[in-house]
């Protein structure tokens, strides 16, 4: 999200394709992380309804949150909508990955 703000800020293409792939790479794994977790965690009978909520509930986030930094910016400008929607989406990785160390303590990172 810094690249992603950074460029924007700078007005700099390169920055914003390194954005664009750092972006792609962080959706990536944590696609595969949550995959991963419901395939360990759930029954294999709840499995399909355990992946159906994992999926809207990142289609939700995935649909408002860039329509949202687009209101935004239509009421201020680019780079304050920009910001906003790396700040958040930033700050809801973070909240993320605090929860799922508390709730998985024996899969903190070593290291």
């Amino acid at each position: 999200m810094a690249a992603l703000i950074a460029a924007v800020a700078f007005q700099s293409v390169p920055l914003l394709l390194a954005a664009a792939v750092l972006s792609g790479l962080g959706q990536g794994a944590s696609q595969l992380g949550g995959l991963s977790t419901l395939a360990t965690e759930v029954s294999s009978a709840r499995l399909a309804e355990a992946n159906a909520a994992l999926t809207a509930g990142a289609y939700l986030l995935a649909g408002t949150l860039p329509v949202a930094a687009g209101f935004l910016s239509d009421a201020s400008s680019l780079a304050a909508g920009t910001s906003a929607f790396g700040i958040v989406v930033a700050t809801l990785t973070v909240l993320g990955a605090l929860t799922a160390m508390r709730c998985h303590p024996a899969r903190r990172p070593t290291g």
